[in-house]
Formats: C-alpha cells, structure tokens, sequence
C-alpha cells in the first residue's frame, strides 16, 4: 500500500540526556509544520579507489550514517503573555536560551555553548522515524501579505525506522499567525529609519555536523554559526537615507521589527547588523533596495533576539 505523503505527524521533545529517546508525546508535543521533509539515511561513504586492468566501479561502505528533518512553522504568538510558544521547543534545540519573564515575555538568544538537545519523531503516514540527540538551524522568512514563517532543519543520530501508527496530535498551543503587512506590523526600523519594507529574511546559519570517531560518543553537534539576512525595502533619496555609505563604511545598526498588534501575538526580532552591499530591483514599477545583512555580536550571543508577548 502507498504511503500518502500528507500525512504526516512530527513531534518533538528536549532530551533530559543528549542522545536518550526522550519519548515524546502527540498530546503534549506536537509541532504544526508545512513541507515537511525527511532524509532517512544520510550518510558518508568510504570509497574503494582500487586500481584494476578493467574499468569499473569498486565496493564503497556506507558510514556517518545519520537522518535529518526538514520543515517550516509559522511564526505566531503563544496566545497568553509570559506562556511559551508551542514552537519555542524547537528554537531551543537551534542553540537558542529561552528565557521567560513571567506575565510579561518569552525571549530567545543565540548560545555558543550547552546546546540542548531533542528527541524527533516524523512519522510518514505510519512509518516512524526517530532522531535522537537532534541538533539543527533555523532561518526567518517574512514577506509581505504572507504568514511569517521559520525554516528548519535538524540533524540527528539515526535512532531506527519502523512501522508504527501516527500519533494523535494536539495542536490548539499553535496560534493564527497574522500576515506581514501594515495592518499588523507595528513597528519596523532599520538603522533608526523607518522604510517601506517588502521582505525581511534572517538565517541563523549553524554549522550543525555529525561526529562518529572510535572512542567518542555519536551525536550532532552545532559548532559555529554565521548568521545573515537581507532586506527589501522601496529605495530612498540619500538625503532621506544613504545605504550605500553605511555598506561603503561597514557601519553598525539596529534592525527592529514588531509584528502584530495584540497582546499574546507579538513578536518583536531585535538584531545588531551591518549592511553588505546595496542594489536595486523593482515591485510594482517602485523602485526597491535590496539590501544584504551581517548579524554582529557585540558582547557576545547578542547579534539577536526574538521576544514573544
């Protein structure tokens, strides 16, 4: 029988112990997510570059093999002040710190060290798929008159695949997200100037790599990242406001966006960048800047901040 590539149920759990199945739940775990993707045997080779009178391929081993988890989440509030998003599991398995301010916030800053880790099952319409000790990235997409979303992709120690039923998922903590336009951004600035924006991507950018070395233990890792973005923006008179000086000069600046109007589904992002380069594009036969970012931190693990409150 067919499997239905629409069905897919995708939990997930922070794992007491890095690499130890942390069991979660379709009642108190369930993401909501769109395109979804499983690779279930990624994996390195180990070549046989034998030489032969003959032409021909030689033997190669399979090793490093590992599995990894594609998908995207809307961005959206948690729908009570102070309350974690559903979501915010899975910033935490990106390398983030989750800090909660009660009856007021939940924030979430980029960690270069104690990386938590996540248990991740993706069943494929009744075959099961078990990421243990998962690791990923995650990027920020949000284009004007759609939803907010988040992209991730998570790497993870191959923990089997199997027949197992889909898990009945409670999806009610995940809230409507609200479309990035003017009826509900309420605040955007960009080095202190308040532009017409079209677009705004952020990508976290983690180095996320799988290590299997005799004596050591297997598991992922996030060792490093590189995080950037890029904004579009209707272009300005550079009396109003010079982005090719500020990419010329490598200048700093604060980008601050703050999405919906009602408390429970805001979501505010707060980044220190430098701006690449500067080009031109059109929408609509208006003339936009396209401008390339650097996320910079200053004292470090502060080049961005997502608040939901």
């Amino acid at each position: 029988m067919p499997l239905n590539s629409k069905r897919v149920a995708i939990i997930a759990k922070v794992e007491s112990k890095e690499g130890v199945d942390a069991v979660p739940t379709g009642a108190a775990n369930a993401i909501l997510v769109a395109s979804p993707k499983i690779t279930p045997f990624e994996s390195d080779k180990a070549e046989r570059n034998v030489v032969r009178p003959y032409f021909g391929n030689a033997e190669s081993v399979v090793t490093g093999v590992r599995m990894k988890a594609e998908f995207e989440v809307e961005l959206a509030g948690a729908g009570v002040v102070g309350t974690v998003p559903a979501w915010g599991v899975l910033l935490r398995g990106c390398g983030f710190a989750e800090t909660i301010a009660k009856d007021k916030s939940v924030s979430y800053a980029p960690m270069s060290s104690k990386h938590e880790s996540l248990t991740l099952y993706y069943n494929l319409d009744g075959v099961q798929h078990k990421l243990l000790g998962a690791r990923g990235t995650v990027s920020f997409d949000l284009q004007n008159k759609q939803f907010p979303k988040m992209k991730f992709a998570f790497t993870g120690v191959h923990g089997g695949i199997v027949d197992a039923a889909a898990p009945a998922l409670t999806l009610t903590p995940f809230q409507t997200p609200m479309p990035f336009d003017a009826a509900n951004v309420a605040s955007f600035s960009l080095f202190g100037f308040i532009p017409a924006v079209q677009s705004l991507t952020l990508d976290m950018a983690n180095e996320v790599k799988h290590r299997s070395l005799p004596g050591g233990v297997e598991n992922v890792q996030i060792t490093g990242r590189k995080p950037s973005g890029s904004v579009q923006i209707e272009a300005t008179r550079i009396a109003d406001q010079d982005w090719f000086a500020l990419a010329r000069t490598a200048a700093r600046g604060a980008l601050s966006v703050v999405h919906g109007k009602t408390a429970g589904n805001i979501i505010q992002i707060d980044a220190t960048v430098s701006i690449n380069s500067a080009d031109y594009g059109e929408s609509d036969n208006i003339a936009m800047a396209t401008l390339p970012l650097s996320l910079l931190p200053t004292n470090g693990d502060d080049e961005f901040k997502l608040t939901v409150r």
